[in-house]
């Protein structure tokens, strides 16, 4: 069996043209959503001739996402292996994969369809990365303890046809089968494999692997649309306040159009002329500055009339601000932490020196993103042994992986500033204490400092 051969990267992945579970077709809902629809995204027109038109989209659902996502892992995180060779190896490959670039974008997205895989795979004696969607990805073996075998949907087109290929990964007893199947785009029936990739195997069979070579990245919130431990999108149960955003939202561009400058006019100073269509269409000509003669007995009858309506924007800004703060509310933010007015928290600093439950939320999805992190990381290694690319000497001690969130051990200057300053009023430090902390001195250096400045003091000079 060739090791370095049976992963090849599937390109265009698309779902399945029938999704076999009903998990698949929630992860489409929710891709819907997040992609500025929803089931509330068109409205009947009014006026005579009627029609469906689009709902303006605030874009509420995206910025949840991305808020989540720059949340989590706007400051990257640290990793170390106990050996220093698979620690170079697997940096090297993180970065040739472009890993720290595109994985805030994959939690994004995971955040949103409420999951998604990583798979690791070597492709030219090269070790790869493939970010799947959660809509592209079907779970069929799972327990407690997470994912470990499931169906990755991969579609493509050649010469104008378009082929379905099936990439099932199974876990059984000691050994993890990889099974490749083809299907006709169109008919939905399975093909020979070999008709297009003549190199991928139908089977491949791997003895003692003790766990699957993808990796399951989920929300941490509770899946209550299914009894089950498979991930649920953030947006899941907020459909109806990301409903009412875009309604607010498009009422509000509706009041510009509505609202906008309206004169009332005599008829008799209305003009017409035939269109093109034979039917004749009433202007009122702006631009004629020609004085006209017309009959009328009421001298009221000639005014022009300016009847404008005041625009409620206030209202509306209001209303989606509250809108917003019960979206927080629901995803575990904050009050404000999706403001577009008020100061909003940014950093992942300022969110730790908070102790908010934006805080809260942020360290319960970063317990599950690092624990997938482990495993990939751990994957990349055990892949570089099978393919020769790391010595197959190295002990499974050797390719444990431990990550650290970069943002965990960070603080911020004005927070640490007025911690040091509440502490000191209330007797719990004494002032060499608190300058300490105020200028990140040790004792030895704030001593030196105090000898100094007394001997400035005392009128010495020093070269």
């Amino acid at each position: 069996m060739n090791i370095k051969n049976i992963f090849r990267k599937n390109t265009s992945i698309t779902p399945a043209p029938r999704p076999p579970i009903p998990f698949a077709t929630d992860a489409e809902r929710w891709k819907h959503i997040y992609a500025g629809g929803g089931e509330w995204r068109y409205a009947r027109k009014g006026g005579i001739e009627g029609g469906m038109r689009r709902v303006n989209s605030l874009g509420a659902a995206k910025s949840l996402c991305a808020e989540l996502s720059a949340l989590c892992f706007c400051e990257q995180a640290d990793f170390g292996f106990a050996s220093n060779e698979a620690e170079k190896f697997v940096s090297d490959t993180l970065r040739d994969n472009g890993f720290w670039r595109c994985f805030p974008l994959f939690l994004e997205k995971m955040f949103a369809l409420g999951s998604g895989v990583i798979k690791v795979y070597s492709e030219n004696n090269e070790i790869r990365l493939n970010y799947i969607g959660g809509d592209k990805f079907i779970p069929t073996q799972y327990d407690e303890r997470g994912v470990y075998g499931g169906i990755i949907i991969s579609r493509f087109e050649i010469d104008g046809r378009r082929y379905y290929l099936h990439e099932k990964h199974e876990k059984f007893g000691n050994d993890y089968i990889i099974t490749n199947t083809l299907y006709d785009g169109d008919s939905d029936k399975e093909i020979e494999l070999s008709d297009i990739f003549p190199k991928l195997q139908k089977e491949t069979r791997i003895s003692n692997l003790k766990k699957p070579l993808f990796v399951y990245f989920r929300p941490s919130s509770v899946n209550n649309v299914c009894d089950s431990p498979l991930g649920m999108s953030v947006l899941a149960n907020s459909a109806d306040v990301l409903k009412s955003l875009d309604i607010i939202f498009d009422s509000m561009e509706r009041e510009f159009i509505l609202g906008r400058k309206r004169i009332i006019v005599p008829v008799s100073a209305i003009k017409g002329e035939y269109g093109d269509d034979g039917k004749l269409h009433r202007f009122f000509d702006t631009g004629d500055e020609v004085y006209q003669a017309f009959s009328a007995n009421d001298r009221e009858e000639l005014k022009i009339v300016d009847n404008s309506t005041e625009l409620r924007v206030r209202e509306h800004v209001e209303a989606i601000e509250e809108l917003l703060d019960l979206l927080c509310m629901q995803a575990g933010l904050s009050p404000g932490a999706m403001s577009f007015k008020s100061n909003s928290i940014r950093t992942a600093t300022e969110v730790i020196n908070q102790g908010t439950k934006t805080h809260r939320t942020k360290t319960a999805h970063q317990q599950l993103i690092r624990e997938g992190l482990t495993d990939l990381l751990e994957n990349i290694a055990l892949l570089g042994k099978l393919t020769g690319a790391l010595p197959f000497t190295l002990s499974r001690d050797d390719c444990k992986v431990n990550v650290v969130f970069a943002d965990s051990v960070m603080q911020d200057n004005s927070a640490r500033i007025d911690n040091a300053v509440k502490l000191f009023k209330a007797g719990i430090i004494d002032k060499n204490r608190a300058l300490m902390e105020v200028y990140g001195l040790s004792a030895d250096e704030l001593n030196a400092v105090s000898v100094a400045d007394e001997a400035l003091k005392g009128g010495e000079k020093f070269e």
